[in-house]
């Protein structure tokens, strides 16, 4: 009988729980737009750029056009969150406020689908999230513990976020894992495990940060460095298994959309301390990228909440460069934002904290308070490259207006105001000139994953695109032996000698002592495209979007440097004279600016923003820590490439190097990974495995 009325109770709330109010509630109330007597929204289950989902009011029901899902309001909760059919009932009931029959109150809820495909998976990372939190307390965790007290990070937040300790010893984690009865192959499939004949942490001697999904599932961590000489990078993330897809999560999501959708807001930062400084602060609404900047599938996340999102990315060149490049996805996906103001109290959230200890809270909210909307944010990155507090170059303005437009349409009638008497007054121009500008401009968008669409009536549109494939490796490497037309090598550092080819400078690069702990062919693969970026801009545009990161220091200095002038000029096609001496300078320069405060460009705030703050110095790449090894091979390669020929470029053969950065760079941290471990390398299965995909690439 019970199970016939709860049944019943199912149909109940399908038929007369307001379809219109769940998928509101689920998606945010500006998801939904009415229809006649119906509402559409964009499905949320398929990569959907016009309304394509119906809500039929008089039915009940929801029905996508595109990829055919359908139903009623339990349904529509049940694929959203990707939970049971009782849960999803509860949580309807929840939304409408229909009491539940004390028959199903007392019902555990459903295992979901996913939760019984991965059943040992997900209880083999808790028991290890459990092994890293007692490790974190034991004598194991006393530099850990060190850490957390010296960035100021109580017990509270530390226990909140779950936060562990992987030991030094890489085998004791496995070997507790494998006590309580967890197999070999489930480690590996849970991405604990790299393969069978390692039974070793790869997080050993981090900090670990427990990795929650958009659905409370625990699928991974990210362990950050406590050791500055270990040669992996400063987070190492768990490698993507069916549980974990780094660009699909992001740091707290979890639990910040609830609150997001109670207080209408939630903050993007850079950093998982800088989560917890938020956290610690009050503000729960907050949450971090896996990467620097922002994927598709995470705005899409964010768009579901149906809330404004407040950009706060650190305040380096690295972190605005990051948030400019957020801003055409925002776009695009139609998703309200602020940019917060950099602050003046540290490079992030977490800085601000402990600077002002222990009064940070407050301080911490005010910066956060603090926000420009988008316009005004290019604005003030466009002043920024000039470094003055004008923008008179009319091709300069023209650009600033093609790329700012769209964002100023989107604004309300006051802050349009607002914004185009702050831009006449740095431009000189009166705002009717520049509105008849902005209204006749043409929309430039700098995001390779956003283009600009005009419709028939001459209306934009934009649409989120897929990055193409890059084409597969062909044969070895073509141009090795081009010769490089060096005009003068008077001046060149004394410490390499001088080549004629490609293929003796990269014989410099690797024997250089920063390449000491990098594969050999990492290291030409590296010089290979690091040589045609100042010869091409088409050069540049791919290496931006093959999403690569260079682990050679010298090169990955020499990409921050040409990023950095390209972006100032979008119609540079290659660099001329004067920009090989700017970079030049900046070795020159270097030493005596670097960890030195800089003098700030000193501009009026008379318009509503500090310009003074957000345009900074402009010398934020003197605050990287560069080695005087990385820097003298640095200058080599700069006298290098700016001797050789604009034909030195090859498309084809970049496209060869981008598309087999990636295996190089993961083989080349195995390798290190083996050595430092003192395992054989010849012994170790992954590395043996990525040896046979290099060698079907054409790598020996």
């Amino acid at each position: 009988m019970a199970e016939n009325y709860d049944a019943s109770f199912f149909k109940q709330v399908a038929k007369t729980a307001p379809i219109k109010d769940v998928i509101a509630h689920e998606l945010g109330q500006t998801a939904i737009v009415k229809k006649g007597k119906d509402y559409v929204c964009l499905c949320p289950f398929h990569n959907d750029h016009s309304p394509s989902m119906q809500i039929s009011v008089s039915r009940n029901t929801f029905k996508c056009w595109v990829d055919g899902k359908g139903g009623d309001p339990i349904t529509f909760v049940q694929e959203y969150e990707h939970c049971s059919p009782l849960e999803a009932l509860k949580k309807v009931c929840l939304i409408c406020s229909i009491p539940l029959p004390d028959s199903l109150n007392k019902q555990n809820t459903f295992t979901s689908n996913f939760e019984s495909q991965y059943k040992d998976e997900l209880n083999a990372l808790l028991e290890l999230k459990k092994f890293y939190q007692l490790s974190l307390k034991s004598n194991h965790g006393k530099e850990a513990r060190e850490y957390l007290e010296g960035r100021k990070i109580p017990n509270d937040s530390v226990d909140h976020f779950e936060i562990g300790y992987a030991p030094k010893d890489p085998s004791l984690a496995i070997e507790a894992l494998r006590k309580v009865g967890f197999s070999v192959p489930v480690l590996e499939k849970a991405g604990i495990l790299g393969n069978s004949s390692d039974l070793k942490d790869r997080f050993a001697n981090r900090l670990m940060y427990p990795i929650v999904d958009d659905f409370g599932h625990l699928v991974g961590f990210s362990g950050r460095k406590l050791d500055e000489n270990d040669p992996m990078g400063k987070y190492v993330n768990t490698s993507n298994t069916a549980l974990f897809n780094k660009s699909k999560v992001l740091y707290h999501y979890y639990i910040a959309k609830t609150v997001a959708k109670k207080f209408g807001f939630i903050y993007i930062v850079e950093g998982y301390n800088d989560v917890i400084a938020f956290h610690r602060a009050g503000i729960t609404s907050c949450v971090a990228s896996m990467g620097t900047a922002l994927t598709v599938e995470n705005v899409r996340s964010l768009k579901r909440l149906g809330v404004e999102v407040r950009l706060c990315l650190d305040k380096d060149e690295p972190g605005q460069i990051a948030m400019e490049e957020c801003l055409p996805l925002l776009l695009a996906e139609d998703i309200p934002f602020r940019v917060v103001r950099p602050f003046k109290g540290g490079k992030d959230a977490d800085e601000v904290l402990k600077n002002f200890y222990p009064d940070g809270n407050a301080e911490l909210i005010k910066e956060a308070n603090y926000m420009y909307d988008p316009f005004l944010f290019l604005l003030a990155r466009a002043l920024k490259a000039e470094g003055k507090n004008t923008l008179t170059d009319s091709y300069k303005i023209e650009k600033f207006i093609s790329k700012a437009r769209p964002y100023f349409f989107k604004l309300d009638d006051v802050s349009k105001a607002k914004d185009l008497n702050a831009l006449a007054k740095v431009t000189s121009l009166d705002e009717t000139t520049l509105l008849n500008l902005l209204k006749s401009s043409k929309t430039r968008i700098e995001n390779k994953h956003v283009k600009v669409v005009t419709k028939d009536n001459d209306q934009e549109e934009f649409v989120v695109v897929k990055r193409p494939a890059s084409k597969k490796w062909v044969n070895k490497r073509e141009r090795e032996n081009e010769i490089i037309n060096l005009v003068n090598s008077s001046n060149l550092t004394q410490k390499f000698k001088n080549g004629e080819t490609i293929s003796s400078f990269v014989n410099q690069a690797v024997r250089s002592n920063s390449a000491a702990m990098l594969n050999k062919e990492l290291v030409k693969n590296e010089t290979f495209i690091s040589v045609v970026l100042t010869h091409s801009r088409e050069a540049y545009r791919l290496f931006q979007d093959a999403q690569i990161n260079i682990l050679f220091p010298p090169y990955y200095i020499l990409s921050l440097l040409i990023d950095q002038i390209y972006r100032e000029d979008l119609n540079k096609q290659q660099f001329a004279p004067e920009d090989y001496l700017r970079l030049f300078d900046f070795i020159k320069e270097y030493p005596s600016k670097h960890n030195k405060p800089q003098a700030k460009v000193e501009i009026e705030d008379d318009f509503g923003f500090d310009l003074d703050d957000v345009t900074g110095s402009g010398d934020e790449l003197y605050d990287l820590d560069i080695s005087k090894e990385d820097l003298g091979f640095l200058e080599y390669a700069l006298e290098f490439i700016s001797r050789s020929s604009d034909s030195i470029y090859g498309k084809e053969q970049l496209l060869k190097e981008l598309s087999i950065h990636s295996l190089l760079a993961e083989y080349s941290l195995r390798e290190t990974y083996c050595k430092q471990n003192n395992i054989p390398l010849n012994d170790d299965k992954e590395l043996f495995k990525l040896k046979i995909q290099l060698r079907k690439k054409g790598i020996v």
